[in-house]
């Protein structure tokens, strides 16, 4: 059956010299069952992409996320079957994940990032996500481009189900890895930030 995750991507950034170094990885996959590599990993990213010196007290580099209104954070919603994995292309964030359920809401396309162009198309019943853009919409699809593409097909329903669970993924990938990991940092802040991570992510607090 085809799953989705929430991804962020390439955290090459350096890492924050108060949690235990790690080994990189190109791709960090956020739910309760991540890690406090994957924490580290998506601090080191977070801060990198946004412009937070690491290089500080923890408890100054969390003032400094905290006062962000808004991030980026390069990543979104990975899909995948037992033989395809289709990732995020440059510049997608995953800040923007509410915006690829509201494309399956309302069957649109939806900005999955370029070079390639991942795309939505729907028949019937079925979304089909392509590895580029089958469509010809961002730039002309040869024969040869054409043949090298491939799906991954979703019933809509199941794939509207699974999108809207990415929400309690990112809550959880909070409560079990991420908090954690910032165990040394004072609980107030800690609090606080949580309300700044539910707000760059549109998460609602009550998920459970």
């Amino acid at each position: 059956m085809p799953i989705v995750h929430a991804v962020v991507q390439e955290p090459y950034y350096e890492q924050p010299p108060w949690l235990p170094k790690v080994e990189y990885k190109e791709v960090v996959t956020l739910s309760a069952l991540s890690n406090q590599a994957d924490a580290s990993l998506f601090l080191a990213l977070l801060c990198g992409y946004n412009h937070i010196d690491v290089n500080r007290e923890p408890d100054e580099v969390v003032r400094d996320l905290i006062a962000l209104e808004e991030i980026a954070i390069r990543g979104g919603i990975a899909f995948e079957d037992e033989r395809n994995r289709i990732v995020p292309s440059c510049c997608s964030g995953l800040e923007t994940w509410r915006d690829i359920l509201d494309a399956v809401l309302g069957k649109k396309g939806a900005w999955l990032g370029h070079d390639p162009f991942p795309t939505l198309t729907y028949e019937s019943e079925f979304v089909n996500v392509w590895s580029d853009d089958v469509t010809g919409t961002m730039r002309e699809v040869t024969e040869s481009g054409r043949l090298k593409m491939y799906a991954i097909t979703y019933r809509r329903d199941e794939l509207i189900d699974k999108l809207q669970r990415i929400e309690q993924d990112l809550l959880d990938f909070y409560r079990h890895s991420l908090d954690k990991a910032l165990a040394i940092v004072d609980d107030d802040l800690r609090e606080a930030l949580f309300s700044s991570y539910r707000r760059w992510f549109r998460l609602n607090a009550e998920s459970s």
